[in-house]
């Protein structure tokens, strides 16, 4: 299992994401009315199933926790290229966007990110979010998946999947809503029950 000082270092350095408990209450839409948060939440819905079906994501959907590494790389067809800490880095020539995975001493995916390396544009244009970092105190953990997206205008791309620090033999994903600045606002949910794990707001994306 990974350990939460590297996941820590991996978030920083490539939208890897610390497990930090958060303090707060539910989140409010401002001035907008029902009727709008209502209509916003189903759009957001529907924008986030299409999300994960764009070519950039080819790579990383191909990946899954626990695969094995040389099936991963019988797959590929290709050998990732090993980073300073270990890792390796897959590559996608197509979209220029990347996988940095980490092993456990089985060879077994206990992490991967989403890295895009040639820019951020298609990742921006597909979050099309406004969060501010007010907003991390009010994502508190324990909240559903569906009550952040009611709080969070724009769509949450997953850009990391990785073994849960609170057991081995269960998963956590990472959602990221970004703004066109490249600003960004990160939960990181239990992939079991889709509720919070922690909330973190970031300058850059990259």
């Amino acid at each position: 299992m990974i350990k939460r000082g590297r996941i820590r270092i991996l978030a920083i350095l490539g939208l890897i994401f610390g497990m930090v408990l958060m303090a707060g209450g539910c989140v409010s839409g401002g001035n907008q009315s029902s009727e709008t948060k209502s209509t916003n939440t189903s759009g957001n819905d529907s924008k986030q199933e299409d999300v994960s079906d764009n070519a950039i994501f080819d790579l990383y959907n191909q990946i899954a926790i626990n695969d094995k590494k040389a099936d991963i790389e019988k797959v590929l067809g290709a050998t990732g290229n090993t980073d300073a800490k270990g890792s390796y880095v897959y590559l996608d020539p197509d979209t220029g966007y990347a996988v940095n995975v980490f092993f456990d001493n089985k060879d077994l995916v206990t992490l991967k990110v989403l890295i895009p390396t040639t820019g951020a544009r298609e990742l921006i244009e597909l979050s099309n979010a406004s969060v501010t970092e007010e907003q991390v105190a009010k994502i508190t953990k324990g909240m559903t998946l569906s009550s952040v997206k009611k709080a969070l205008f724009g769509v949450g791309v997953e850009m990391l999947r990785m073994v849960n620090p609170s057991s081995t033999d269960k998963e956590a994903y990472a959602l990221a809503w970004i703004n066109t600045d490249g600003s960004i606002l990160v939960v990181t949910f239990d992939a079991d029950t889709d509720t919070v794990l922690s909330a973190e707001f970031k300058d850059s994306l990259l």
